[in-house]
């Protein structure tokens, strides 16, 4: 029987604490949890949204544990399906989901840069917002 906690999933900017478990290397998330993540839910036919359905054995066969209210999905398989990066740290029980491919694809093709907010020299946190309707010029350096 597996023991559910609470696992911490950063996907789409948003931090979702959820129900899950860790085993070996791995985050598995509880069945209902899903949909709150990935905005896409686990069936019996597959991982489903809408009318489109990735079907359970595309997923692998080690990919999904469990019956019921104990059904579990590992994390990177999830991820690999719906073409995402993740990133995972078992023993804090997180992991970070990569923007869907898809999503990150407008932005390049219009020259369009992700919105964020860095701070500046003196701390104070600076968004690339707010320099809208003006020239910019983004300058990244690293010593390495």
């Amino acid at each position: 029987m597996t023991t559910f906690t609470t696992v911490t999933v950063v996907a789409d900017g948003t931090v979702h604490a959820v129900g899950g478990a860790v085993r070996d290397d791995a985050v598995w998330l509880r069945s209902e949890s899903v949909p709150t993540v990935t905005g896409w839910s686990l069936k019996p036919e597959g991982l489903c949204r809408d009318d489109v359905c990735i079907p359970r054995a595309a997923l692998g066969a080690d990919a999904i544990a469990g019956t019921g209210a104990d059904e579990t999905i590992e994390l990177r398989a999830l991820a690999r399906a719906l073409q995402r990066a993740v990133a995972v740290e078992p023993v804090a029980a997180l992991a970070v989901v990569a923007d869907a491919p898809a999503d990150l694809a407008g932005s390049i093709v219009e020259g369009r840069a992700p919105a964020f907010t860095l701070p500046d020299l003196d701390g104070t946190p600076v968004a690339l917002a707010d320099f809208a309707g003006r020239k910019k010029l983004l300058f990244a350096w690293s010593s390495w």
